[in-house]
């Protein structure tokens, strides 16, 4: 699917299309808490999808959405069960890489993450971790008392890899996958489902991760050839679906990505990707992310 978003709207009418997309959005994700709602002895369920997909907001959602249909629902994100920033770089460092990892494999703490499963289904009272992204460190987290009739949603691109799979994989799980499945024609330019996640990435972890354009660029090769091991190939143990694509969004992330691409110099190796990716949106129309609801999807990224 290839979505064509207009040139030269005015705010109101920028607004108008911002708000339909994310109703789409929305509705879809009601259709599949109301599904999930139906499904006799339900404990856990998944929600996976590659980097910058939306996976925090439809966490959110499909949460809001159950709690209405009566359950109790914890989140509990894959994130938190990273090991700690000095561990992960002396893997960096074994395989050779600059830069920590944090999408592979092996970054997850798989001994804890199982032993927090089990104790959670054995209706124990269980204390999660939470990973803080600052300093590098894992902290205490929450300690959750399980109550019959608890819905358990673990949220992260490493829902599908296999040693995270198997653990949480039975009769009482399913799973999601979110991820832009779709094209945005826009000023000119076709921009892929990949590209768009790129972009929404730039912003993001310069926004709220601490992470220059250049050290995202650096990284994003590994990451994409690890969703290619570990998570596309995958998708189809899902038997929930979404595309969360959305047509307006090149125009939204237009002014920070100039913001954040202008900073990469001339002798950075990766000044020409950043250079090609400036040129794609040069006629993009900008639009004012005031424009975005509160909880809206791309809340996540800007």
């Amino acid at each position: 699917m290839n979505h064509h978003f207009p040139s030269g709207l005015n705010p109101n009418e920028a607004a108008a299309r911002i708000a339909e997309a994310d109703g789409i959005f929305e509705r879809e994700l009601m259709r599949i808490a109301e599904q999930l709602d139906r499904i006799d002895g339900l404990r856990f369920f998944g929600l996976t999808g590659p980097t910058c997909s939306g996976k925090t907001t439809a966490a959110r959602m499909l949460t809001e959405r159950l709690e209405v249909l009566g359950h109790s629902v914890h989140v509990i994100s894959i994130d938190d069960f990273y090991f700690e920033k000095n561990y992960l770089r002396a893997l960096a460092e074994r395989k050779g890489n600059g830069e920590l990892d944090y999408d592979s494999e092996e970054t997850i703490d798989v001994s804890l993450l199982r032993e927090c499963a089990d104790s959670l289904m054995s209706g124990r009272p269980t204390r999660l971790p939470h990973f803080n992204f600052l300093s590098g460190l894992r902290e205490r987290g929450v300690c959750l008392t399980p109550k019959h009739g608890d819905l358990f949603l673990f949220e992260g691109i490493q829902i599908l890899y296999p040693s995270v799979h198997a653990i949480l994989q039975g009769p009482s799980y399913r799973s999601i996958a979110i991820c832009p499945m779709s094209a945005i024609s826009v000023g000119g330019k076709t921009f892929s489902p990949n590209e768009i996640r790129l972009m929404r990435r730039l912003v993001r972890d310069e926004l709220y991760r601490g992470s220059d354009a250049s050290f995202t660029l650096a990284l994003w090769n590994s990451v994409r050839a690890n969703e290619e091991e570990n998570i596309f190939p995958y998708f189809g143990l899902c038997p929930y679906q979404v595309d969360s694509t959305m047509p307006y969004e090149i125009g939204i992330l237009k002014p920070y990505l100039e913001k954040s691409l202008l900073s990469v110099s001339k002798e950075d190796p990766n000044f020409i990707k950043a250079s090609e990716i400036l040129e794609a949106i040069r006629s993009v129309d900008a639009m004012d992310s005031s424009l975005i609801a509160p909880k809206s999807l791309y809340r996540e990224f800007v």
